[in-house]
C-alpha cells in the first residue's frame, strides 16, 4: 500500500511538471506572436507608399499655347484630381495607325501630361453632313470632352457639301458638346493641303474666316507645310481610295506643329 502511494504521488508530480512546462511554452508562444503581430502593425505606416503629387505649376507650364478657359479647366481638374479629356476628331486625315499625326500625338500628350489628362481619338471617313445624319455627333458628346481638336472634314466635304452647311455642322458639334460639358473648349483646324488645288483653298479660308468670326482658336498647321502650289508638295501626300491624305512624312509635319502648341516648352 505504501509503494502504490509512493508510485501515486510521483506520478502526480511528473504530470503537474509536464502540464507545468506545456503551459507555459503555450504563453510564451502567444506573447511572442503577440509581440510579432505589433512590431508588424508599428511597421505598416513606414512601409505604405505616399501616392506621387501633382506638379501643378510645372504642368500648367506646358499649357501655356492653350485658350485661356481650357487652361483654368485643366487647373480646376487638378485641383479636383480628375483627368482632363481632350478629344481629337475630324476624318480619316487623323491617321489612326502608329504614324498618323493624331496616334503621335496621343502618345505625347500621355507622356507629358500623365494621369492628369485622357485623350480619345475619333475618325470618320464621312462628309460633315452624313457625320451629323448618321448621328456620329452622340459618339463624341457621350466622352464629354473637355476640350476638342476638331478637323471639320473639309476636304470630305469638297464639292458635295455647301460651305454655308459645313459652317452650319460645325456649330451644331460645338453646340452638342457643349452641352454635354458646359466649360467645353473647342479648336478648329484645316485637314492636310493639297497640291495646286482650286475650290478647296478657298472652303479652307472661309473656314479660317468662320472660326475668327465666331472666336474658335484655329490652329493653322499649313504655316508648317510647303507651299501647296509647289511640287515639293506631294513628297507628304499619297492618294489613299480616292481621297488625297497625308502620307507618314507629311503625318510627321502636322504632329510636329501640334505638339507644339499643346506641349510648350
Amino acid at each position: 500500500m505504501k509503494r502504490f502511494l509512493v508510485l501515486l504521488l510521483a506520478l502526480i508530480c511528473v504530470g503537474t511538471l509536464i502540464y507545468g512546462s506545456l503551459h507555459w511554452k503555450e504563453k510564451t508562444s502567444v506573447s511572442a506572436e503577440k509581440a510579432d503581430t505589433q512590431e508588424q502593425t508599428k511597421e505598416e505606416p513606414e512601409q505604405q507608399e505616399t501616392p506621387a503629387k501633382v506638379d501643378t505649376e510645372k504642368l500648367l507650364k506646358l499649357t501655356e499655347n492653350w485658350p485661356k478657359a481650357a487652361r483654368e479647366h485643366y487647373k480646376m481638374a487638378l485641383e479636383e484630381g480628375r483627368p482632363f479629356t481632350i478629344l481629337l476628331a475630324g476624318s480619316n486625315a487623323l491617321g489612326t495607325d502608329d504614324e498618323g499625326w493624331s496616334i503621335q500625338l496621343k502618345h505625347s500628350l500621355e507622356e507629358a501630361y500623365g494621369d492628369t489628362i485622357e485623350v480619345e481619338v475619333k475618325s470618320y471617313e464621312l462628309t460633315s453632313s452624313e457625320f451629323m445624319s448618321e448621328e456620329k455627333l452622340d459618339e463624341l458628346v457621350s466622352l464629354q470632352p473637355d476640350l476638342t481638336l476638331l478637323e471639320p472634314f473639309t476636304l470630305m466635304d469638297n464639292g458635295l457639301v455647301m460651305i454655308s452647311n459645313s459652317h452650319q455642322n460645325i456649330e451644331a458639334i460645338r453646340s452638342g458638346l457643349s452641352e454635354a460639358n458646359p466649360e467645353h473648349v473647342m479648336l478648329l483646324q484645316p485637314p492636310n493641303p493639297l497640291y495646286n488645288a482650286n475650290y478647296y483653298p478657298v472652303q479652307v479660308d472661309a473656314l479660317k474666316q468662320f472660326a475668327e468670326e465666331e472666336e474658335i482658336p484655329y490652329l493653322n498647321h499649313w504655316t508648317a507645310w510647303p507651299d501647296p502650289e509647289s511640287k515639293e508638295i506631294e513628297d507628304y501626300l499619297v492618294e489613299q481610295d480616292g481621297t488625297t491624305l497625308p502620307n507618314e512624312k507629311g503625318h510627321q509635319v502636322w504632329y510636329e506643329y501640334l505638339l507644339d502648341y499643346f506641349i510648350a516648352d
